[in-house]
């Protein structure tokens, strides 16, 4: 009994320490610009897949990266090599097929329908989407600020 209580200790402490934070890729710092048809890209969210790794994210406000986040809000991105998908969505409700006529037109306050759906919209290309499929890459370096400059045709 006494050399069971030593195995699950045992168990349980590597256990704990093999996901500790100790065992976590280094992470880096990333900024930089997307630009969709030469325009700052207003809004989005950009994700680093990164080779052999966990992936990271980072939000896209006017046009800037920023918040890189991997665990916890703008911890860093992983180092490493990384395909990247960019998302920039909005949220657009549309009539369903069995909703009522409103009096009012589309958009205004006053047309409220209780049979409308949401759908969300990519802003951007879709293919931009996949970290395979946007044709975008980059490597993050240890020990320095990765700048990251992308342009969404």
């Amino acid at each position: 009994m006494k050399h069971h209580f030593i195995i699950v200790f045992l168990i349980t402490i590597s256990l704990f320490i093999g996901c500790s934070k100790y065992n976590r890729p280094p992470l880096v710092q990333v900024e930089g610009t997307v630009l969709y048809k030469g325009k700052l890209l207003e809004k989005g969210t950009i994700v680093f897949d990164i080779v052999g790794s966990v992936s990271g994210n980072a939000e896209i406000v006017n046009g800037q990266i920023v918040n890189p986040t991997t665990y916890r809000q703008g911890d860093g991105i992983p180092a490493g090599n990384a395909k990247i998908a960019v998302y920039s969505t909005k949220e657009r409700t549309k009539p369903s097929a069995h909703s009522t006529d409103s009096k009012y037109p589309e958009g205004h306050p006053g047309n409220i329908t209780t049979n409308s759906m949401s759908e969300t919209v990519s802003l951007i290309p879709e293919k931009y989407n996949n970290p395979q499929t946007s044709g975008f890459t980059c490597t993050l370096e240890k020990g320095k600020v990765n700048s990251i400059h992308l342009e969404i045709e």
